[in-house]
């Protein structure tokens, strides 16, 4: 298995009900994503918010899933190995479907290449 490099971690407070969130990141080295994490802040789960994802050209989304899906924690995340090369951008949407607000941690588990 590799060896843990960093966590990551990206976080929005406040999110309307119908609304949503995009941002981006650029790492300065080559990595691995082996897990992303989507962690409502109040600790409930999301049942129909969506998440979307880009690395550079390649839509590892198409062309949304659950946020459910990619989990809150290390139990229920899949392992998704997304090769990264340094300054490969990263763009994100986080799309709030539930029926109100949503604070959410965005966490990325990146191990060594």
């Amino acid at each position: 298995m590799a060896e843990l490099k960093y966590f990551k971690t990206e976080e929005q407070d406040s999110i309307s009900s119908g609304g949503s969130w995009s941002d981006n990141w650029t790492p300065d080295e080559d990595l691995v994503i082996r897990r992303i994490y989507l962690k409502n802040k109040d600790g409930s789960a999301f049942t129909d918010s969506t998440f979307y994802l880009k690395i550079s050209e390649t839509v590892y989304t198409h062309s949304v899933v659950p946020a459910a899906i990619l989990g809150p924690d290390r139990e229920v995340s899949p392992e998704l190995n997304i090769p990264v090369r340094a300054k490969q951008k990263i763009d994100w949407t986080f799309k709030n479907n539930e029926s109100s607000s949503v604070s959410v941690f965005l966490v990325f588990e990146c191990v060594k290449k």
